[in-house]
């Protein structure tokens, strides 16, 4: 990953939910990389975010987390290659919202504008199943069962493992996949998009 270096600010303008996705937003060198972050779980007891990228034809997950003893900005599951970090511990889940360090990146500010109110997420109604799972998973939308998606699904190096397309409520099977951790990308067509982890076993 190129060392992303950057000041972060975190405005939070709305009830903050422990689910509720973050909204990046990246200048300079490192711009490719702003983007709407998704929950993706709990990582040293703090939140955890994703997202993916194809940047000159290589697929990256980046994430925002905790390793434990800071919060960093890091690439393809390897908390550990961090872009900057932040040795502020809130005791709440969130990150810090001020206190940043840069770390290599020439150039650019990182800023959090939003939290997005889980109220108004899309994807609210929809879930997957099982998961761990072994041979399949299902996408399940309550409030829609006809509508067709484009899928793809993401090893933690940002490689794509598997795309494709389906419908809510059908099956996607994952038993060619190797036992592990990874993210599916569903986006529908009116280009809204959702992340979630799964696991295979």
């Amino acid at each position: 990953m190129k060392k992303i270096t950057l000041i972060i600010l975190l405005a939070f303008t709305t009830i903050i939910y422990a689910q509720d996705p973050i909204d990046v937003v990246i200048t300079g060198e490192c711009a490719e990389v702003s983007s709407t972050y998704f929950y993706n779980g709990l990582v040293n007891g703090k939140n955890n975010y994703v997202q993916s990228f194809v940047i000159g034809g290589v697929s990256l997950v980046i994430g925002v987390g905790f390793d434990g003893t800071k919060w960093v900005l890091y690439a393809n599951g390897d908390i550990t290659d961090d872009g900057f970090d932040n040795i502020a511990v809130p005791v709440g889940l969130l990150p810090p919202s001020i206190g940043w360090v840069n770390t290599g990146c020439l150039d650019g500010t990182m800023t959090i504008n939003q939290v997005l109110n889980v109220n108004e997420n899309n994807f609210k109604n929809i879930t997957l199943y099982p998961n761990p799972s072994r041979n399949y998973i299902t996408i399940e939308n309550t409030n829609d069962t006809n509508s067709t998606f484009e899928y793809k699904i993401y090893d933690l190096t940002g490689r794509i493992v598997s795309l494709g397309n389906s419908k809510y409520n059908d099956k996607i099977v994952i038993e060619s996949l190797t036992i592990g951790n990874y993210l599916i990308q569903i986006k529908e067509d009116n280009g809204a998009i959702f992340n979630q982890k799964i696991i295979k076993n």
